[in-house]
């Protein structure tokens, strides 16, 4: 399988996890060694040694996970939504350019097995979100995407990280409304509804994912 070929979904999560990975790896790595090494070090060259091999990790986690995010865009078949996407969840940052971006949306959705409605995640007989082109709608309200404005952002809740989508948009009766969206509560694959959110906005809305 070519990496092209890849789900954007994976490809994002690959990223999102590498360098949090790459970090552990190298740390528990440089423990086991500094471990074994023990005996022949003293107190304080054991924890210069210690605190070094925790910095260069984190250094290389970094490093390592810009070089691998370039090279997922540089093979993606769709560079500038991955681009986009991965600035939003803060995974290293890239300059976009504003230039219009062409794409088919139908084909997007159906090479990327996405879907466009998405339901309570206690009840799966109730949808919750969904998009119809210039048009999304959050429970009852429609709101046209010209008129969207949107920020993301995550917040700690315990030992998860909740992603939170804040709004303000006029809905169906002319009203303005400001409401946020707890990604957790819908049933969706991890960073899907943010996908969905960048395409959209890109194509129908403001555009305010290229300013991440």
């Amino acid at each position: 399988m070519k990496l092209s070929d890849l789900n954007i979904i994976t490809v994002i999560n690959i990223l999102f996890y590498s360098g949090k990975v790459i970090i552990a790896t190298l740390a528990i790595s440089a423990v086991f060694i500094i471990s074994a090494l023990k005996s022949h070090l003293s107190g304080p060259l054991e924890i210069t040694l210690l605190i070094t091999s925790v910095v260069l990790s984190i250094i290389a986690g970094y490093y390592g996970s810009i070089l691998l995010k370039n090279y997922f865009v540089s093979k993606s078949k769709y560079p500038s939504i991955l681009n986009i996407a991965c600035n939003v969840l803060g995974i290293s940052k890239s300059k976009i350019s504003s230039k219009p971006i062409s794409l088919d949306l139908g084909q997007f959705i159906k090479d990327n097995s996405l879907s466009l409605t998405y339901y309570y995640i206690n009840n799966p007989a109730y949808p919750i979100l969904s998009f119809n082109k210039n048009k999304i709608r959050y429970f009852t309200q429609e709101y046209d995407w010209e008129n969207f404005k949107w920020d993301f952002y995550t917040r700690n809740d315990g030992r998860n990280t909740i992603e939170v989508l804040e709004f303000r948009g006029f809905n169906q009766n002319n009203r303005s409304i400001k409401d946020r969206i707890e990604f957790e509560k819908i049933d969706a694959k991890d960073h899907e509804i943010l996908i969905l959110f960048v395409v959209h906005d890109l194509l129908f809305g403001k555009g305010l994912s290229r300013y991440y």
